[in-house]
């Protein structure tokens, strides 16, 4: 009797390490996947950035060209108009990417965090208390009795018991339609 409780007792303990370490898996795993989604977004932060630089000396070069002047020459709308739009496109794309990098970068940080966090599990010390996240044998064990004993006891009488109540109740109704006055002992649905 005395060894077959300590085998007991190893095993519960046993139970509970295997459910640790596949916790610590699945938090490394969760880690892992996290970091892998920083390095891709942070892997178009320098494109942006390089983007943006060209954006930026796109302007400068289009602001020297001697065409600018020669549309400045001639005073019309068109002329004006056209300038201006030449001249503001490159600015509003270098915006556009300096964006753009700045969301990779939220999102960065975003997923570094989720990543720090899920790491952090890592290092948990689990203890006695109600927060502890790895598997207890013995309530893990009384749910499946539990659960056993509702799919095969319960349930089954649920449905007998579902059974002979629609029974009941349609036999009480073709009752009521037999002694309706005015019937003739004819059966006919009720008209409710």
């Amino acid at each position: 009797a005395q060894s077959a409780y300590f085998l007991a007792l190893s095993e519960n303990i046993l139970g509970r390490a295997t459910d640790a370490v596949a916790l610590k898996a699945r938090s490394a795993a969760v880690c892992d996947t996290y970091a892998n989604q920083a390095q891709r977004s942070a892997a178009l932060l320098p494109f942006t950035s390089a983007l943006s630089s060209l954006c930026a000396a796109a302007t400068a070069a289009l602001v020297e060209l001697p065409f600018l002047e020669s549309l400045a020459a001639v005073q019309s709308v068109t002329n004006i108009a056209g300038q201006v739009l030449l001249v503001s496109i490159f600015p509003t794309l270098a915006a556009l990417f300096s964006g753009a990098a700045s969301v990779s970068k939220a999102r960065c940080r975003v997923d570094a965090e989720a990543a720090k966090q899920a790491a952090c599990t890592l290092a948990l010390q689990y203890g006695e208390d109600e927060e502890d996240p790895v598997l207890r044998p013995f309530r893990g064990v009384l749910e499946l009795v539990r659960l056993t004993l509702s799919s095969t006891i319960k349930d089954p009488f649920r449905r007998l018991f579902r059974r002979f109540k629609r029974r009941v109740r349609r036999t009480f109704r073709w009752t009521r339609i037999r002694k309706r006055p005015g019937n003739n002992g004819e059966l006919s649905p009720s008209p409710t």
